[in-house]
């Protein structure tokens, strides 16, 4: 039982909650009593608190409405596997698509929630000017009409709530753990040179239609992302070419694909829905079920690309006996050219709090920046995020582009001009374009010292390498991941390593719901085909700084967490020839 009890609360911080004895003894039966893992549990706990409870706490209290949740969930998993897909799909013609319309409008009115994928659902009418968000449009919404006195700008304030925190300032992390840092600035008129690394951001800042890519160039794009990744392989494993893996074979062979979801298994991967889709040149496109059972350990996503070695000897299953990952590629060896220590500070947003647009912490935030005066900052979306109760209801004084302005003349009226900024968005920017990669601000007027890249990026700053991405990543894949580790593996580190193994800033494929993956654009700037010196990955996972793979890897989590204020991390960089050292902290904010 307190085995059961480490699981669970590990699995538990990883998501930054620290439940109780209580909440961890009720868990743990629950564990039981469906006879899942602490992983699946922690997993499908998180899904709940972000849909039904605007992601509380685990309590003994909620956990009633979780268990009942969980139970419907995994029993509408059991009858999907065991009942047949009907064979006479329902088809809609325009007297039911209006019927269904009706029918919502009818539940809505007894106050039932409509259904989520209702067809035909009406859009909300608004007065011109009023800013109705898109992204939630056909969701029964009804958004106030504002009178035009009240879209008047005004400047971010102080809010009541955040003022009354007790923990300013305090370090949660350090790296290394014994490290001493003073950040006092010696070389005052130094200012770093940055530029972006890579493909230039030409096709994202001009105009096109995306998501509009036809299927058989995502095919394409797909294909030759094994095609690249297996040449690695090949190499690694010393092989002159893979097989098919389809073909009826009782000797072992080795073979190359893409890890998939049987979705006739359930919605989510597990050892039960393993596919492995080959590539056309070798298996014809096919895909074959993976029998994994023989492996001690393990490490699977939607999308992965990897080599399998096994035995298929009823041409159905393969029976797999070692799994191989693309090699790591080594730092990237460069001359570092700094006049001294480096200092940056990284903030991710949201800035405001969950339920207000005071921008509360970004003051808080600029007033850390001219107190310290870093030679460098980096300030990453998203800035007018489309997760704000404001803005998911409408309640907002003035148009989006007008509340970003606001941020944005705030960030470079406030922040000394001695200090360098990266800006970089998110697709989480309601008055933005909702697609990743998501293109750099488009500011007309500018200061010098200000800078906007696309997200993800990766900067060259003297020498150092910076990669950045908004973008949660790391949340994203602890979501889908299936993995079989020793116990006290390092799960972080794991995730992390499978952004330099995939060679790519967002490896998840298919991507998650909430996402909008433009694959052409992904192709051209998504990609990272080296380990860089510093890696920056914000996440609503806990924070931690580690090194993984010779690679500094950040996650200073959110500047905001819900109604409460998150933290940022402050960095050290110092180097000399080749050699690059880091020293850094996360702090509250």
């Amino acid at each position: 039982m307190e085995l059961d009890h480490s699981n669970l609360l590990n699995e538990f911080e990883d998501f930054g909650l620290t439940p109780n004895l209580k909440v961890l003894i009720k868990c743990s039966e629950l564990l039981k009593k469906y006879d899942i893992t602490a992983d699946t549990l922690v997993n499908h706990w998180i899904g709940f608190a972000a849909t039904k409870l605007n992601n509380e706490a685990p309590s003994l209290e909620n956990l009633g409405a979780f268990e009942n949740d969980l139970s419907k969930e995994l029993s509408a998993k059991t009858k999907i596997k065991s009942e047949p897909l009907s064979e006479s799909p329902v088809i809609h013609n325009i007297t039911t698509i209006n019927q269904l319309a009706e029918d919502d409008e009818l539940l809505v009115g007894y106050g039932t929630p409509a259904r989520k994928s209702s067809v035909g659902a009406k859009r909300t009418s608004g007065l011109e000017g009023t800013p109705q968000n898109k992204r939630l449009a056909g969701l029964g919404q009804a958004y106030p009409v504002h009178s035009p006195s009240v879209f008047s700008p005004s400047t971010p304030g102080t809010s009541s709530k955040f003022s009354t925190r007790n923990n300013s300032g305090e370090v949660v992390a350090k790296y290394p753990a014994d490290a001493v840092l003073d950040w006092t600035r010696t070389n005052e008129r130094w200012q770093p040179k940055i530029q972006l690394h890579g493909t230039v951001e030409t096709k994202l800042t001009t105009k096109y239609n995306y998501m509009f890519s036809r299927m058989r160039d995502k095919f394409d794009i797909l294909e030759e992302q094994i095609n690249v990744i297996g040449d690695l392989i090949k190499g690694k494993l010393g092989i002159e070419e893979f097989e098919s893996n389809n073909v009826l074979k009782s000797d072992a062979f080795q073979t190359i694909g893409r890890i998939c979801c049987d979705a006739t298994s359930g919605s989510r991967l597990n050892t039960a829905s393993l596919l492995l889709e080959g590539t056309r040149m070798i298996s014809s496109g096919q895909s074959v079920p993976l029998d994994v059972s023989q492996l001690k350990e393990f490490s699977f996503f939607p999308g992965q690309v990897v080599a399998v070695e096994g035995s298929n000897p009823t041409g159905k299953k393969m029976v797999v006996t070692s799994i191989t990952t693309p090699p790591i590629n080594p730092v990237f060896k460069t001359d570092v050219s700094l006049e001294g220590p480096l200092n940056v500070m990284v903030a991710c947003g949201p800035f405001t709090l969950s339920d207000d647009l005071e921008f509360a912490p970004l003051v808080e935030f600029i007033q850390q920046i001219n107190t310290i005066l870093p030679h460098l900052v980096i300030i990453m979306g998203p800035f007018l995020d489309v997760k704000n109760k404001k803005v998911e209801s409408g309640e907002l004084d003035h148009t989006y582009q007008e509340q970003f302005e606001i941020v944005m003349k705030e960030l470079q009226t406030k922040i000394s001009n001695h200090v360098q900024v990266c800006v970089i968005p998110s697709w989480r920017d309601v008055h933005y374009r909702a697609v990743y990669p998501t293109p750099p601000f488009q500011q007309e007027n500018k200061l010098p010292n200000f800078h906007f890249f696309s997200d993800p990026c990766v900067l060259n700053v003297e020498g150092v390498f910076i990669a950045l991405t908004s973008t949660d990543i790391l949340f994203h894949l602890s979501k889908e991941e299936i993995s079989v580790a020793p116990p006290g593996s390092d799960r972080m580190g794991r995730l992390v390593s499978h952004l330099f193994s995939q060679q790519s800033f967002y490896p998840l494929n298919p991507p998650a719901e909430e996402m909008s993956v433009d694959m052409e654009h992904a192709d051209d700037y998504c990609k990272l085909t080296f380990t860089p010196h510093l890696l920056v990955v914000p996440s609503d996972l806990r924070f931690f700084i580690k090194n993984v793979n010779g690679c500094v890897v950040i996650n200073s989590e959110r500047a905001v967490k819900g109604i409460s204020g998150g933290t940022y991390s402050r960095l050290q960089i110092t180097g000399e020839g080749s050699s690059v050292q880091v020293k850094a902290e996360v702090v509250r904010i």
